[in-house]
């Protein structure tokens, strides 16, 4: 059973989205995730910093090592959200990684249709590629962010670019139209996303490209050959059989991953680490599968290439 305050912020969440009117006004969806974001611990710096000229922050807890990085794409439907909206949830993940978190302000549809925030994504992790070597940095992201992440890799690895040590998918949005079942079952008791605004997405963010493209849908890739990946996915999310589905066709395609379904639990839960038994157990997990990483590579010697 959920603890009792998972339940206390569920139905304060659901309360809340009950007594928010419809919109399809892209200025209303983004200010109103806007005045719901979080402020980050008092132990987490945050500091505006730039990509390859692409606007991101640098999220680091106190306790972050040098040479570690974390690319972050945040979520929010390819159309919604910004460095800001997620500043809380990279310090949580900074924190339990032991690594800074650089959150990418990607080019968002309507203005930049897909596969502008892919492009901006293989970009960043180019230029940090500068500073760091492949095996110091992960890539991460929630929602339509982890989606982000996972289509980087796959261009990453077509250009023959040097992969990172390994990714994080925090429930991954990958079936845009919407259509799995899970969507319609559990529709009315996820507190965080709205089925229809999901499915209003599309016409901004697909631009020329069907659901199902290889080059902007996860589901229809190739995998083959991207580094480990850990995918996170609630069981009273919609997108839960996204997540089931994405680490099937990752097996499929011969990656180390590791799926955690997490019965009952909402979209991206993890934002409340701290506060939410469950969601500090979450980002403590996706700390240490990013430290095992780390630490692989950490471990080698010298010689090896790290810069």
């Amino acid at each position: 059973m959920p603890s009792p305050g998972y339940e206390k912020v569920r139905r304060i969440l659901l309360e809340r989205r009950s007594a928010t009117p419809a919109s399809d006004d892209i200025d209303v969806l983004r200010a109103r995730l806007d005045d719901v974001a979080l402020e980050p611990a008092p132990d987490v710096m945050v500091e505006a910093t730039e990509l390859d000229g692409i606007p991101a922050e640098r999220v680091a807890s106190a306790c972050s090592r040098d040479g570690r990085a974390i690319l972050y794409a945040h979520g929010g439907g390819f159309c919604l959200g910004s460095p800001i909206t997620h500043r809380k949830l990279a310090g949580e993940i900074s924190r339990a990684a032991e690594s800074a978190c650089y959150v990418l302000d990607y080019r968002r549809a309507p203005e930049y249709p897909l596969p502008a925030a892919i492009e901006d994504m293989v970009d960043a992790y180019k230029c940090l590629l500068g500073t760091h070597h492949p095996g110091s940095v992960l890539i991460a992201g929630d929602s339509a962010g982890a989606t982000l992440g996972i289509l980087a890799l796959a261009r990453l690895r077509d250009e023959g670019v040097e992969l990172p040590a390994g990714a994080i998918a925090i429930t991954p949005w990958a079936e845009y139209e919407c259509e799995d079942q899970s969507y319609e079952e559990r529709a009315a008791g996820d507190p965080i996303t709205d089925v229809d605004e999901l499915r209003g997405y599309q016409r901004w963010f697909l631009g020329g490209y069907g659901p199902d493209d290889p080059a902007i849908c996860p589901l229809t890739a190739d995998l083959s050959g991207l580094p480990p990946l850990i995918i996170h996915g609630g069981g009273g999310d919609v997108m839960c059989n996204d997540a089931a589905r994405l680490a099937e066709r990752a097996r499929i395609a011969e990656i180390d991953v590791t799926h955690r379904q997490v019965p009952e639990m909402m979209h991206v839960w993890h934002v409340f680490a701290g506060r939410v038994p469950e969601s500090t157990e979450a980002v403590a997990d996706l700390g240490a599968f990013a430290s095992r990483r780390f630490e692989a590579r950490e471990r080698q010697p010298a010689n090896s290439g790290a810069r």
